[in-house]
């Protein structure tokens, strides 16, 4: 009886263990917010959104057929002084990075805040939501 009392205990013991992997190298990544109308420095880049070309997502608490999209027009310059313009669709898939010079990584990971339909969303309240990385 002790015997299947040990082999429970260290049964329970290794269920808890981790394996060590030295391999592993994170990858430092920054979220911030791009604004309409201001720029944002993000580690090596300055993002900017410069308008919300379209805003035809399904409003909460309404029930659509389609989800709808959002196109933006964004502006990224490097440190290096590289300026790109890029109007970008943002739906149901994942965004491709928009800008991947100079060892920097910038991806749009959604346009904020979402539609309501007891509210109506101001030019200046909408902003990006941005992922930097190197």
């Amino acid at each position: 009886m002790k015997i299947y009392y040990l082999v429970a205990i260290l049964f329970l013991f290794s269920a808890f263990a981790k394996a060590q992997d030295s391999t592993t190298v994170e990858v430092p990544r920054i979220y911030a917010k791009a604004f309409q109308g201001e720029s944002t420095y993000i580690e090596g880049a300055t993002v900017r959104l410069v308008k919300v070309l379209e805003d035809s997502r399904c409003p909460k608490g309404v029930d659509c057929i389609w989800a709808g999209n959002a196109k933006v027009a964004v502006e990224i310059i490097s440190e290096s002084g590289k300026k790109v313009t890029k109007e970008i669709t943002l739906g149901g898939g994942p965004v491709a990075p928009i800008y991947l010079q100079d060892d920097l990584k910038v991806l749009i990971k959604g346009l904020a805040p979402y539609p309501s339909s007891l509210s109506k969303i101001k030019a200046s309240d909408y902003y990006l939501q941005v992922e930097v990385s190197n």
